[in-house]
């Protein structure tokens, strides 16, 4: 995962694999009867491993051994150190890991034996950080004196050796004879010191009485099968970390374990001994291979250390005995010093593995086969094998691989890390519930939730991170009054916002429950799809391992909007407004159904792709992308074939890829219901609920059965040979995953209104007359469409926008959610869409500056906003830096969120946009919706766009410790709330807006486990993010519309003009208002504080508790009754419980921070400081044990981890409130929080912006 909010899916940071490769490098490796060179055959092999790009190389650490070691036929050593193997490109690279392996590689020589057992305890030795190095003390006598002693008077002389030879120590009889009788010195009166030495023997002749001596030493025999002093030897400065300490002696010399520190050790890391050989072990005992081994082990693992139980010896030299009960030790981790489950995998290499018939090669097989209930795979000496079974060994489990080719070797070893866990990790399932209003009756939140379920996939390259949509129910009143529920009963969320298992959406119709599965229930189990059916199967554990379904023959109503296909294959768009969109397959003729068996269906659907007699432009269709569509229709096929198959094969199971709704949040459909004579929507007979999906669908579902009423994928997605492999089910490649039509959406209805009845029994029904939809591709592309979908079945198109038209070509990726609105342009009223330029990909570079060369001539992509004819697509106005209807030179950054507007008069028409960008800005548009005309020319519809405030500038004086200018520039990816007040004789606009990098939510932590994160290092020096309130001060003015730029008051403002922390009164200060408002001279422009601080300013990013820069504003703020609501996402996140580091991860939490409108503090009624609303404000923290397991001080107002938005869910009157359009709280996972009464008004006027 590159930049992008999807970075805080991240890949466990557990899960380390670690292998050592231990080579044969006998004398059998050199040329033989069979004409191989069996080690130039292995360094080719080698050499290819180490040039593979296969991606589940690069973290993983490989060191390197061989033997026998030095051709001394007696033991293994190692070479290289295990490290992680780095990307591919490195190989040339010196000093690193793959060029250290490449070399070690290059210097191989063969000779000597095989002595395989002791090789093996080497490299488990080294493994677990032990030794396999033992000395045989021996007391050797050795002698050293002669006394003589003269009979005539005593005169006593000694004589003592001078010289001694290893090789004449006898360890049997613990003796050691001097050299030879030359090497006695001469006699002397001297006492060499035989006062120490012990009396053996005596002896006598005529002239002398002698006495012998020998003195003892200890007398070590050192372990020749031990390969330590050899790999110390190995050790150097250029080639470190083999040993603790290379200047050890033998005896003290230990093996530097690459596995994980223990206490970063966790269950999913992987570690194994990958044992490539080319025949026959032998030069061994078991005593021999029992002493390396049981050492390896430790005193307290190697102890009881024996060779039997298993493998039976060939020869008497094999030592298969030992390393079948040795590979048992390492396999169970309570039996082995490291800990861990240490997996074995034998490579067979050359001719004689070909064949199981030797006994030494089914030995082989058996060592390493993957046997256990937690194995992945089989091999020919697993339990269901019919030859060479055996029942539960308990061997090596790692996997045997025969070979006899250099791709061999890369295969082999692939496989085998493949094989380095246990069963495959179960998917992190995560998304969240939004409650969408309805534009027919806006009053009231809906009952029901839609959960965007998705399974987050970031450790491989899959284009689809599978989706699903499903449907739950409020909970109006009780304890759980905010909480959400299935349909079985039970909550959705746990405290911690886990899923609950054993729980079932409302459109789940199986028997099943579905809780945390993304495969189950929900939108998924309703798209209509060809199945063959399947009965249900478990495992011997009862566990599920297929899912029944039943024999289903449907198909989806797939659409596109291509209306030709070009000489060159590439897909021509449709143009004209209100075209029927292209159908795949086409409807039957009417009176027919070709869908009533499952091999007709398959059938007919072939039919239409025929290339000569199939469906009128379909047929024209490029082969690879037919196949690409057979497959989203639910039929398994090759993308890579040349040609379509003879015949369709129908799954047994739903064969679907459907991706994840990650900013597309749902939009409800109504179109047709009742209503009550309030106004209120009683009973909604069809609703439908649209959405879109990363995989390149936008999907319309029947909101009461999830059914699938249509999906389109545009002409736009399928043109794009990487975008539209995301339809297809398991397909990869590097820019994953893909981003589809997962764009905001909003729905344009319009309504007929019949009465039956009168008097008390009047209902009035109201049936749609227009359904119109708009929405964009966000990271999927940089088009907005308007579709017509009166009728899901069959949709019109009513215009495409993008980047690729001369009238929209500043647009960048369509991230900018419409706004639907009435204006007066040159005379007439028209409904427009209002939409930022959109996103530039450029800002993933964290603290990129316009300078840079990413940039074309100084200035992003999206930096515009545009007003949009919502039925032609027509471009009416729009604003850029240059070239534009009405121009502001500042306006050179994108514009990404959605757009605020403002209706000042009360006319229905909107008067003021406000928006913020990409570069710390934040911009007010002025139209006149009253243009004058003269002759046939209309006065300028945009009147000016002011900028209200740079915020990409410092304050030295109160905000000294932060710098904004430059890369660190403030963000704005979300829309200012916009809100009206009264101070004295002051009207005012406060504009609410808060910043952070969403291109980059992990720009400055996690500081380690960053891997295939941007930045690959955590940055430094970055600022706090802030929330601002900017105070317009001209909007109230009457005569704004014909003032010039001079005249305004609110433009232009810099941090210096703005108050840092307004709750925090300053010497002489006694009323926050006139912080704004002073008597005399001219106040501040507004305020601000930062997300990451108190509310009484202390500010915790101190480095230390959080960082700097890690608290940032994500999801749309609301205000409401004087309160600004803002969810910031905390990377560092401590108020939900820590992630299962085995697992995919969602990187930090979002929490709810609050904030009083309009002046930045919470005031009683005479403007002092309200101190009991003013302390729940800001960044809230909370100590002891109310925080998880471990963490002393936690975050409070958890919204939930990962980036989530606020969801107000209606809570029930009770008792009844006169008047009452019900109340509003903030959902939670257990139950809501806060409480707002709505209560109806008529109100001839509307000082309100309405988007929705």
């Amino acid at each position: 995962m590159q930049a992008s909010d999807l970075q805080i899916y991240a890949s466990p940071t557990a899960g380390k694999k670690t292998i050592v490769m231990m080579l044969d490098t006998s004398g059998s490796m050199t040329n033989n009867s069979y004409g191989e060179n069996r080690l130039a055959m292995l360094k080719n092999g080698m050499n290819a491993f180490l040039a593979s790009n296969n991606p589940v190389l690069n973290d993983t650490r490989v060191g390197l051994g061989n033997f026998s070691a030095n051709g001394d036929s007696r033991s293994g050593q190692i070479l290289v150190a295990a490290a992680p193997l780095g990307d591919a490109s490195t190989l040339n690279t010196v000093g690193s890991q793959r060029y250290k392996l490449k070399q070690a590689v290059a210097n191989l020589t063969a000779g000597g034996s095989t002595p395989s057992a002791h090789a093996y305890a080497e490299a488990a030795a080294y493994l677990m950080g032990t030794t396999t190095y033992s000395e045989t003390n021996y007391a050797i006598r050795k002698d050293s004196y002669i006394k003589r002693v003269r009979r005539s008077d005593n005169r006593t002389e000694y004589s003592y050796c001078t010289n001694y030879r290893d090789s004449q120590i006898d360890t049997a009889n613990l003796w050691q004879p001097c050299r030879s009788n030359s090497y006695w010195s001469s006699w002397s009166t001297n006492n060499p010191g035989v006062d120490n030495a012990t009396a053996y023997d005596t002896s006598s002749d005529w002239t002398y009485y002698y006495t012998y001596y020998y003195t003892t030493f200890n007398y070590a025999v050192a372990n020749a099968d031990s390969g330590i002093p050899k790999s110390k030897s190995n050790d150097t400065a250029s080639n470190p970390n083999i040993v603790v300490d290379r200047n050890a002696t033998n005896s003290n010399a230990v093996y530097q374990s690459p596995l994980p520190a223990v206490a970063n050790r966790q269950s999913c890391d992987g570690q194994g001994i990958y044992f490539l050989s080319d025949g026959e072990p032998n030069n061994t005992t078991n005593t021999r291979s029992a002493s390396v081994m049981s050492t390896a082990l430790g005193s307290t693992f190697g102890a009881d250390f024996n060779c039997s139980g298993g493998l039976s010896n060939t020869t008497a030299d094999s030592g298969w005995a030992c390393m079948g009960e040795f590979a048992k030790r390492l396999f169970d981790k309570t039996k082995n010093p490291a800990g861990v489950s240490i997996q074995t995998a034998f490579v067979g290499f050359g001719s004689d593995f070909s064949s199981l018939s030797s006994s030494d090669v089914k030995n082989a097989c058996r060592l390493s086969s993957r046997t256990q209930s937690d194995r992945k795979g089989d091999d020919a000496c697993s339990p269901n094998q019919s030859t060479n079974a055996v029942a539960a060994p308990g061997y090596g489990n790692g996997g045997f691989f025969p070979t006899q080719s250099s791709q061999g070797v890369t295969d082999s070893v692939i496989a085998f890390i493949n094989n380095l866990d246990k069963v495959p990790l179960e998917p992190l399932t995560t998304g969240a519930i939004s409650v969408p209003y309805d534009a027919l009756n806006p009053k009231n939140l809906q009952e029901y939730g839609y959960l965007r379920a998705f399974e987050p996939n970031p450790a491989n390259t899959y284009l689809t991170w599978r989706g699903n949509l499903k449907k739950y129910h409020v909970v109006l009143s009780g304890a759980n009054a905010g909480a959400f529920e299935a349909n079985s009963g039970g909550l959705v969320y746990n405290a911690s916002g886990a899923f609950r298992t054993g729980t079932k959406d409302y459109w789940n119709s199986s028997t099943y429950t579905d809780g945390g599965k993304v495969f189950l229930g929900g939108s998924y189990a309703n798209v209509p799809l060809p199945i063959a059916g399947q009965p249900e199967t478990r495992d011997a554990e009862g566990n599920i391992t297929k899912y029944y379904y039943a024999v289903q023959s449907k198909i989806r109503n797939l659409f596109t909007d291509v209306s030709a296909v070009a000489a060159d294959g590439s897909l021509t768009k449709i143009s004209t407004s209100g075209t029927n969109l292209l159908k795949i397959p086409a409807a039957p003729p009417e009176g027919t159904n070709p869908f009533d068996t499952v091999a007709n269906t398959a059938s007919y659907v072939l039919g239409k792709f025929d290339p000569s007699t199939g469906q009128n432009i379909l047929k024209a269709f490029p082969i690879s992308l037919k196949l690409k569509i057979l497959n989203y229709l639910g039929y398994s096929t090759d993308i890579n074939a040349t040609t379509l198959p003879s015949s369709l094969v129908t799954s047994n199971e739903p064969y679907l890829s459907m991706g994840g709704s990650i900013h597309s949040l749902p939009v409800q459909l109504t179109y047709n219901g009742t209503l009550d004579d309030n106004g209120n929507l009683t009973s909604a007979r069809e609703q439908s609920i649209l959405y879109g999906t990363m995989e390149g669908g936008l999907h319309i579902v029947d909101a009461s059965s999830g059914i699938e009423q249509m999906v389109f994928v545009p002409a736009d997605i399928l043109n794009d040979s990487v975008a539209s492999k995301a339809l297809v089910v398991g397909q990869s490649d590097a820019s994953a995953p893909a981003h589809g039509m997962d764009g905001a959406w909003v729905s344009d209805p319009a309504y007929n209104i019949t009465t039956v009845g009168s008097g008390s029994s009047a209902v009035s029904k109201v049936t749609a007359k227009q359904m119109n939809i708009y929405g964009g591709m966000r990271m999927g592309g940089s088009s907005y469409y308007g579709l017509d979908v009166l009728s899901p079945t069959s949709p019109k198109l009513l215009f495409r926008i993008g980047a690729d038209q001369t009238d929209y070509s500043r647009m960048g990726q369509s991230w900018s959610k419409p706004v639907l609105a009435n204006i007066r342009y040159n005379g007439s009223i028209r409904r427009v869409l209002i939409v930022g330029g959109g996103y530039d990909q450029c800002y993933e570079k964290p603290n990129i500056t316009l300078t840079d060369a990413c940039f074309t001539n100084g200035k992003a992509k999206g930096n515009a906003v545009y007003i949009i004819d919502a039925k032609t697509g027509q471009r009416l106005w729009w604003t850029s830096d240059t070239g534009s209807n009405t121009d502001n030179a500042n306006m050179k950054h994108s514009i990404v969120s959605r757009i605020s507007t403002l209706d000042r008069d009360a006319d229905g028409l909107v008067d003021h946009l406000y928006f913020g960008d990409l570069g710390g800005q934040i911009f007010r548009v002025d139209l006149n919706n009253n243009q004058t005309k003269t002759n046939s020319t209309y006065s300028s519809f945009g009147v000016r766009v002011v900028r209200l405030a740079n915020l990409a500038t410092n304050d030295s004086t109160y905000d000294g410790t932060n710098d904004y200018t430059g890369g660190n520039a403030p963000r704005f990816y979300e829309p200012p709330t916009v809100t009206i007040h009264d101070y004295g004789i002051h009207t005012f606009i406060t504009v609410g807006i808060a910043s952070g990098d969403r291109s980059t939510p992990l720009d400055v932590y996690p500081l380690t486990g960053r891997e295939g994160m941007t930045p690959a290092s955590a940055l430094s020096g970055r600022p706090v993010n802030n929330v601002y309130g900017i105070i317009d001060k001209d909007f109230v003015k009457k005569n704004l519309m014909s003032l010039t730029d001079n005249q305004l008051e609110t433009k232009d403002i810099t941090r210096t003009g703005l108050r840092k922390n307004p709750q925090i009164l300053r010497t002489g200060e006694t009323r926050v208002a006139q912080i704004f408002f002073p008597t005399t001279g001219v106040g501040k422009g507004g305020w601000y504080r930062s997300l990451s601080s108190t509310s009484d300013g202390t500010e915790k990013a101190n480095n230390s508790f959080r960082i700097k820069g890690g608290l940032k504003a994500f999801e749309e703020p609301m205000a409401i009754t004087g309160n600004l609501i803002i969810p910031v996402y905390d990377p560092q996140g401590t108020g939900i419980v820590a992630a299962d580091p085995c697992l995919p991860r969602v990187v930090g939490e979002t929490d709810r921070q609050t904030y009083c409108l309009p002046f930045g503090a919470c005031l009683n009624p005479d403007g002092t400081i309200n101190s009991n609303k003013e302390n729940p404000s800001g960044f809230q923290t909370k100590t002891g044990s109310n925080c998880p397991a471990g963490v002393s001080e936690c975050n409070t107002n958890v919204i939930g981890a990962g980036i989530r938005n606020i969801t107000f869910v209606p809570k029930r009157d009770e008792p009844p409130v006169t008047n009452s359009c019900g109340k509003l709280q903030l959902s939670g996972n257990e139950n809501g929080t806060g409480e707002w009464q709505c209560t109806s008004h008529l109100l001839p006027v509307r000082w309100y912006e309405r988007y929705r």
